[in-house]
This record gives structure tokens, C-alpha cells and sequence, in this order.
């Protein structure tokens, strides 16, 4: 399934379309089948009954005037015109031979119409043969003259142009020639009829799906589409705006205000953008100022307690203020940071996270606990330089401290890249490893006061933010290992 509204609309829309015109095309055909069934119908009733009465004539006449009849007809443009339609009329000796077009569900039915109708109104008959012949292949048998014998198999089409303008004419050669024999009764001659079947192109092979009909089905189609596409593009453009000013918002960069223009709910959903972005621009701008208020109001007083314990004079209490000032200091300074360590406002750039950590254990190196960093290819990634550093930076601090040394391993995989913090520590409980997250939790058994409890809540905080996630998995013969993934973004 596509993913963009135009696509999953168009996509609809055409396989729509498609079964659309598949059913009107095939009730239509069907449609026209059954108007041009009842029509051949009628048509092949009239007919059978025109032969029929033509067949009377000649079975009437006596048979030494037969001869003489059909020499007239030829003379007229061979055919009889007084039973409503055009016959060419032969009583042979031999069955005249020709060769049929191909047979088709007309055909059948107007062959079966005939039958039926000769049947009725001259009873049955010996022999009926009834076949639709092309006009060029049609043969007949023609007199000389009065008692000069018969031409049999004779091409119609080379008769003598009278034959032909007044008879079977040549502008209907197209069309199927009905041709009607069998043996008169009592008689072993053959009566011959040929006539022309009035719509008799139905009888041929007709396409009705032909290359014209699913051309203008082609055309009719692909324009709907474009139409709809163009139109339905014009109809999400504003959620594609609305989408991307929501990116920027959602990247910390403060959007434009977008025009309030469409339908009645895009411009409901743009008005409600856009005062949400106001109030979000203002929440951050008054967020700041109170970070810096809150800052100065902080500092303040604890440099002022720190001025005033430095005056006192040397001993157990002046140590006991001195560290309660430095875990305050350190509490404070942790609370504020983690009002800001989302770091939206910061830039993202290209980190090389191989160099970021080798500078990272080069400065705790001082510490003299073992430090061991295994990563043998360059590791970068696209993120926030500065907040990345300091998720590196609290979690090495953190097995450093309890961990007593530090092992850094990484690899850059298909999907993302994976960073190890391992130590050598006592490792957490279950309920330990959530709650090391929760802001100034620490650890009973290594209770540190040079830490307030936050950083590994705000290690997670960054990893999110940079669409990864943070896990702490307990390492085999003891020990933590912090794993921390970065998908491809």
C-alpha cells in the first residue's frame, strides 16, 4: 500500500476507475448483444417467412415452366422481389458446394430462427442446409438460356453488372450471404436460394471490444486520473505544509505562520497549528526566562553561604558545611541541567563518536582505574554534538564511580550503531534498573555525594531523543553493561 495520501487516493481512485469501466463496457456489451439478438431475431423470422412463400411459388409451377421463370429472372437481375425481399432463385440437379464463414452465436441464432420458421410454414423438408457464405466466395448455377443447359458453380461476383445492381449489389459485399437449399418433394432437384441477411456483419466475427472502444476506455481513464491526482494533490498540499512546519516545531526551530486557506477543516486544523505553535514559542520563551531567574536566584545564596563558611575557622563543622554546600551546589546544578538537557535548541552536526570517546576516557585517565576502549573502526553519526558528549560523559563517570574502571566497546551495524559501557561493579537489581532513572535515585550501597542522582536519567533523556534507547543489562562474573543504540535516521 502506498504510503503519501495521493498515492493511496489516486491508487483507489484508479482501480476504481478500472472496475468502472470493466462493468459499464461489459453491460453495455451485453446490453447491445441482447438489442442486436432481438433484432436478428426478428430479422431471420421475416426472412424465413419471405423464403417460405418464395419456396410456395416455385413449388406451384409447373415444371416445365420452371426453366422458363428462372431465364426471366436472370434477364431481370436474377432475383425475386415480389415476396419483400431480394432472392437470386435456382432449381438444380446437383447440391451447389460453398464454403462458410466462420460460425458465431448470430449465425446460430438466425440459422435457428430460419429453420424454425421454414418448418412451420412449409413443413419439413429433405435435406435443409442453411450456411452464410462471403459474398465474393458465393457460387451459383445460372442458365444460358431456354434450353441451352446450366453454368454450374459460377462466382456471383462475375456475373454481368446488371446482376449485381439489381440483384445482390455490390456495395452490401461485406455482408454474409444466406444461402438455402434442399430437395424439393417428391423431386431430386435442389432448390436454391441466396439472399443478402439484412445487419448480416453481425454474423461475421464481431469484436465488440475493439481497438477504438478500449482506446476511448484507455483515454477517458487516464484523464479521470490526472484530474484526480492534480486534484487531490492540490487538496493535501496544505497537510504536506502543515507536516513540515510541524517537523521544524518538532526539531525546536520556531515555523511561520501558516496562511489559513483550504476546506473548511483544513483551515480549522492550520488555525489550530498555529495557535499551538504560539503557545509553544511563548511556553519555551518564558521557560528560558525563568531558567535564568531561577539560575541567579540559586546561585546567588549559595555563593553568599560559601563566602560566609570560608570565614569560619577550620575543623569538623567547617568540612560538614563545606560538603553540604557542594552537594547542594551539585544538586542545583543537575536540577537545572536537566531542565535543558533535551537540547532541542542545539544544532545537529556530524559527531564522530570514535574521537568524541577516546578524548572522553582521556580525561579520566587521572583517575588511575583501569580504562580499556575497544572500537576499531570510525564510528560517526548525525545528532547533537554537545548532548551526546554528555550521555558518554555521565555514563563513563557513572561506572567509573561505582564500577571501579570501564570498558568501551562499538560497532557500526546495518541498522544503527551500538555502544558498550561495561564495568566491574556489583551490577543492579531488577527494581534498581528502573529506578536509576528516576531524577536524584542512588544506590545504597555506593552512596557518592559527588552525585545527585540524575545522570543517568538524562543519559536515557538524550538517547530518545535521538530516537535510540538505553538498556542496562547485569554482565556475566559481575558487573553493568550499558548498552546504547543509535538507529540510521
Amino acid at each position: 500500500m502506498p504510503k503519501t495520501v495521493v498515492a493511496r487516493m489516486t491508487s483507489v481512485l484508479f482501480i476504481g476507475i478500472l472496475v468502472a469501466q470493466v462493468l459499464g463496457t461489459w453491460l453495455w456489451v451485453e446490453q447491445l448483444k441482447s438489442s442486436e439478438k432481438e433484432k436478428m431475431t426478428e430479422v431471420s423470422q421475416n426472412l424465413g417467412s419471405q423464403i417460405a412463400q418464395a419456396v410456395g411459388f416455385f413449388e406451384k409451377l409447373p415444371n416445365q415452366y420452371r426453366q422458363e421463370t428462372l431465364v426471366q429472372l436472370r434477364q431481370n437481375g436474377g432475383t425475386f422481389l415480389d415476396f419483400g425481399a431480394e432472392f437470386f432463385v435456382s432449381v438444380n440437379k446437383d447440391y451447389v458446394k460453398s464454403t462458410s464463414i466462420a460460425s458465431s452465436e448470430f449465425s446460430e441464432l438466425v440459422r435457428s430462427n430460419l429453420e424454425k420458421t421454414l418448418f412451420s410454414q412449409i413443413g419439413q423438408v429433405d435435406d435443409l442446409d442453411i450456411r452464410f457464405v462471403s459474398f465474393n466466395n458465393t457460387k451459383i448455377t445460372t442458365p444460358n438460356g431456354p434450353g441451352e443447359g446450366l453454368i454450374n458453380n459460377q462466382l456471383i461476383a462475375s456475373l454481368v453488372p446488371i446482376w449485381k445492381s439489381l440483384g445482390l449489389l455490390e456495395p452490401r459485399e461485406e455482408s454474409p450471404i444466406a444461402i438455402i437449399q434442399f430437395r424439393l418433394k417428391q423431386q431430386s432437384e435442389w432448390m436454391y436460394l441466396a439472399t443478402i441477411i439484412p445487419q448480416g456483419e453481425l454474423l461475421l466475427s464481431f469484436d465488440w471490444i475493439n481497438g477504438e472502444r478500449v482506446f476511448t476506455s484507455a483515454a477517458v481513464s487516464v484523464t479521470m486520473l490526472l484530474i484526480t491526482f492534480l486534484f487531490v494533490r492540490w487538496l493535501v498540499y496544505p497537510l504536506q505544509l502543515l507536516a513540515h512546519q510541524a517537523d521544524l516545531l518538532g526539531k525546536g526551530r520556531f515555523p511561520r505562520q501558516l496562511d489559513e486557506t483550504g476546506s473548511k477543516e483544513m483551515v480549522a486544523t492550520i488555525r489550530a497549528f498555529n495557535s499551538m505553535a504560539k503557545r509553544i514559542q511563548k511556553f519555551i520563551a518564558d521557560r528560558e526566562r525563568s531558567f535564568a531567574a531561577i539560575s541567579h536566584d540559586l546561585k546567588t545564596p549559595l555563593t553568599r553561604a560559601r563566602l560566609r563558611v570560608e570565614s569560619i575557622e577550620d575543623g569538623p563543622i567547617k568540612e560538614d558545611l563545606i560538603g553540604d554546600l557542594d552537594y547542594l551546589e551539585t544538586m542545583v546544578k543537575g536540577s537545572l541541567q536537566i531542565m535543558t538537557d533535551g537540547a532541542e535548541h542545539e544544532n545537529t552536526s556530524e559527531v564522530d563518536i570514535t574521537t568524541m570517546l577516546a578524548a572522553i576516557l582521556k580525561k579520566e585517565e587521572i583517575l588511575g582505574l583501569p580504562i580499556k576502549m575497544n572500537i576499531k573502526e570510525n564510528i560517526t553519526m548525525k545528532g547533537r554534538a554537545l548532548a551526546i558528549e554528555r550521555l558518554f560523559s555521565n555514563l563513563i563517570n557513572n561506572a567509573l564511580s561505582y564500577g571501579k574502571g570501564v570498558e568501551v566497546t562499538g560497532q557500526k551495524k546495518k541498522t544503527g550503531i551500538f555502544i558498550q559501557i561495561k564495568d566491574r561493579g556489583p551490577g543492579l537489581s531488577d527494581k534498581d534498573k528502573e529506578n536509576v532513572f528516576k531524577p536524584y535515585y542512588r544506590l545504597e550501597h555506593k552512596l557518592n555525594d559527588e552525585h545527585s542522582g540524575l545522570g543517568m536519567g538524562i543519559a536515557r533523556n538524550i538517547a530518545n531523543i535521538h530516537g535510540g534507547e538505553l538498556e542496562l543489562k547485569n554482565r556475566n562474573g559481575g558487573g553493568l553493561i550499558v548498552e546504547i543504540y543509535f538507529p540510521n535516521l
